[in-house]
């Protein structure tokens, strides 16, 4: 059986259909996946914000605070502590 150039071109053209729209299905499913087993991220509860102003000039109880919360920082576990500002009050 001999096949023209043309049959040869079209069996070509329908096999890289068939492969483009297989790999078209795979990466569908695979990115359903994302959507199927979402984990639901059980809300953490809002602590508020505490923003302590230190009224004085005082640069020594200042520079306690600061060193007091970085050790703090330090030696927790599993916590998240984060300086927002650091501000003069004058």
């Amino acid at each position: 059986m001999q096949t023209t150039f043309m049959e040869a071109v079209s069996i070509t053209l329908s096999s890289m259909a068939i492969v483009l729209a297989t790999l078209a299905l795979i990466a569908f499913i695979l990115g359903s996946f994302k959507h199927l087993f979402k984990e639901e991220k059980p809300k953490a509860k809002a602590k508020p914000a505490v923003n302590k102003v230190v009224e004085e000039n005082d640069e020594e109880k200042i520079v306690a605070a600061l060193v007091t919360s970085i050790i703090a920082a330090e030696q927790a576990q599993h916590t998240n502590f984060h300086v927002r500002s650091i501000k003069r009050v004058k």
